[in-house]
């Protein structure tokens, strides 16, 4: 808007009646809640550099859809700050703002798009365009005392147009009665590892629940003054020999859950809360898409259960803000 049609618009709000206060404070509240997202989006992202040269000599070129545009003078590119990130192309960008709103609750992808009035396969879509930005986002060290212990997630082709294999129709999904319990072709292990001292939460879905593979799991997040605590595991024993850092066993299968200061009560609990979501809120995930979700929960971890919004916009952005220390 030019500085004239601005000036006389605001000269014109002493002449308005209370019933027309109410109307224009209602059409700038709708208007502020519209172009909330973009305000987090442009000033999360400036200083900007042109994506395609990496140089800051940029200038402003406009507006486009809500967005500034800016061009390089470099290379002679237009872009915005949204170019080269997770929203890139994406429509209707007033409704970002409540899509990462429904995201901080957890909010299932019908209860979504109800709320957001769209589809569900858009909510989908654009529900995977924040999760591909915080999969990889992993504590740097776990210090202190920390709880080891694996749980499992049934394998699911939930979303696939083609299973190979037979479906598993209502009532037949648990395992049959007597089957042998631990990792089976049908069983994804999950290893989660918890800081007992902070919100700091590291899990990752593992091929098998092997000596190699749980070292090369351990590897990245522990170092020499961890104590790792876990239920007695061999394997998990036997990763933590390997990395030479001090283990504690609490049996769990003799009934004692319990010994002295060490448990694993803290990692069982988290588990409790992760398959719960999982399972019952969110009717399930596909395999494929099980680190998403992981990493999900771990945002709620991290933020300890208030997440904001602009947290999930933020991390679209390709900026790393969660579980980092």
């Amino acid at each position: 808007m030019r500085k004239a049609k601005l000036r006389a618009l605001l000269c014109q709000v002493g002449e308005l009646n209370e019933r027309e206060l109410d109307e224009l404070f209602d059409a700038v509240q709708k208007r502020q809640s519209a172009t909330k997202a973009l305000r987090v989006v442009e000033n999360a992202r400036w200083p900007l550099s042109c994506p395609s040269c990496h140089t800051e000599r940029i200038v402003r070129n406009g507006r486009a859809r809500g967005l500034q545009r800016y061009l390089c003078r470099a290379c002679g590119r237009s872009f915005s700050a949204l170019t080269g990130t997770a929203l890139a192309g994406v429509h209707h960008k007033e409704r970002l703002h409540a899509f990462a709103e429904c995201m901080s609750r957890g909010a299932s992808i019908c209860d979504t798009a109800a709320e957001l009035k769209i589809s569900p396969s858009t909510a989908l879509r654009l529900r995977h365009r924040f999760l591909n930005s915080i999969t990889e986002h992993q504590p740097k060290a776990l210090n202190g005392m920390v709880e080891v212990d694996e749980t499992f997630f049934r394998e699911s082709f939930k979303g696939a147009r083609k299973l190979p294999r037979e479906s598993r129709h209502r009532g037949k999904s648990k395992p049959k009665k007597g089957a042998p319990k631990g990792p089976s072709k049908d069983l994804i292990p999950v290893l989660v590892a918890r800081s007992r001292g902070g919100p700091y939460v590291a899990d990752v879905v593992l091929p098998s629940l092997s000596r190699t593979d749980i070292k090369a799991a351990l590897a990245p997040i522990v170092g020499p003054d961890t104590l790792l605590v876990a239920d007695g595991s061999g394997s998990i024993a036997s990763a933590a020999k390997d990395l030479g850092i001090t283990f504690e066993a609490v049996p769990t299968s003799y009934g004692g859950h319990v010994r002295g200061t060490y448990h694993v009560q803290t990692v069982n609990q988290y588990h409790s809360r992760l398959k719960g979501w999982i399972n019952h809120e969110l009717r399930g995930v596909s395999t494929k898409h099980l680190p998403k979700y992981l990493a999900w929960m771990r945002t709620f971890a991290w933020y300890q259960d208030k997440p904001k919004p602009e947290i999930y916009l933020i991390s679209a952005l390709g900026k790393q803000l969660i579980n980092t220390f």
